[in-house]
């Protein structure tokens, strides 16, 4: 009943808020069976899980524009309901403001950016290659954007802490300019430094971003923390220095079909070189994918995510086809190709190796 509640007044403040939206419903069914080989025995689940995401964005005018999204999700994960997005941006003479639960895109990269310092683009567990998108959280902020010529701003952010304890409140700044044909950005944050479980103190990340095109369209991205007191520095420098980078590029194949590649790398110059059963931080990560669109309701993706020090690797292969009228049918095998003590495992008691066959509908 209390949920019930809560799904019936967020349908009453939104249609308040936005009564000329025009609802937009993704509706996501699949079966999903996984297998899990522990060395010892086989074991194996199936079952179906299904999501509606709920879209009401106001429209496309006005100095005023929102989008409240949320998803209802079966099984529990890990709510029934979850509110992907609420937000606002007003336009101002002077600059722009944005507040709610909403994304903001520093830096490039699909799975590997640097530059992301408030979001976090640069772990490989847990990566869904299936989804549509391989990074989209959100988070509560207000940001401020002063325009200071064409394709110039400074944006200012402020990401509110979900346990309302003030000193877990993280900032970010960030300066985005051209130089002839390249995309310069420079900024930093103040954040949490959570690259593991047990460092839970603040730094100060500045960062430097590139995005250009050379024959293909290129993207580059350096982060590093600052930490106190002073003699952590150099500690900190040496373990968080991160470098991403990555290329894309699109090739006409036939009379409709279409051939896209990209290739991102994430580096840490000071992580581990060689291949070790103690310290799987190491030194290069790769994501390469593969996407053919022979047509324009057809589509085959290969994904991976590969750690060639210790030649392990994530890797999805997939189709989608998009039958009628916004309703599409999907289907992906994702498997795990390493040994014991590897980052990606095939001998594992959570999954070896999965399918998922399923259906959307968009309307």
């Amino acid at each position: 009943m209390k949920r019930l509640m809560i799904l019936l007044s967020l349908f009453c403040a939104a249609g308040l808020l936005f009564a000329a939206a025009e609802p937009v419903v993704e509706l996501q069914l699949n079966h999903i069976g996984s297998l899990a080989d522990s060395g010892t025995e086989i074991t194996t689940t199936y079952g179906m899980q299904s999501a509606a995401s709920i879209s009401l964005k106001s429209p496309n005018t006005g100095n005023v524009r929102g989008d409240v999204a949320f998803t209802l999700a079966y099984p529990e994960t890990p709510d029934l309901l979850t509110i992907d997005r609420a937000y606002l941006r007003a336009r101002f003479p002077k600059f722009r403001l944005t507040m709610g639960k909403t994304r903001t895109g520093w830096g490039d990269g699909v799975l590997f950016n640097a530059a992301d310092l408030l979001f976090g683009s640069t772990g490989t567990a847990g990566v869904d290659l299936s989804a549509a998108e391989l990074r989209s959280d959100t988070r509560w902020l207000t940001g401020v954007n002063i325009p200071l010529g064409p394709f110039r701003f400074i944006e200012t952010l402020v990401i509110a802490p979900e346990n309302f304890e003030p000193k877990d409140t993280e900032a970010g700044i960030r300066l985005y300019t051209t130089i002839d044909s390249v995309k310069l950005e420079l900024g930093g944050a103040y954040r949490a430094d959570n690259r593991d479980d047990t460092n839970t103190g603040k730094v100060f990340t500045p960062y430097a971003a590139l995005q250009g095109h050379l024959g293909v369209d290129w993207y580059a991205a350096s982060s590093v923390n600052i930490a106190y007191p002073a003699d952590q520095i150099s500690d900190e420098l040496r373990d968080s220095w991160i470098i991403s980078a990555g290329a894309y590029h699109m090739i006409t194949v036939g009379y409709q079909g279409m051939l896209t590649a990209r290739l991102e790398a994430l580096v840490h110059p000071f992580g581990n070189w060689q291949q070790s059963d103690d310290d799987l931080s190491y030194g290069l990560y790769l994501y390469p994918e593969v996407v053919y669109t022979p047509d324009d309701t057809w589509s085959f993706l290969l994904r991976s995510i590969i750690s060639p020090i210790d030649a392990s690797a994530q890797i999805t292969a997939g189709a989608t086809w998009q039958v009628m009228q916004g309703f599409t049918l999907h289907g992906y095998a994702t498997i795990h190709a390493g040994e014991a003590g590897d980052t990606f495992v095939w001998q594992s008691t959570q999954s070896s190796a999965s399918l998922i066959l399923g259906a959307s509908w968009i309307y």
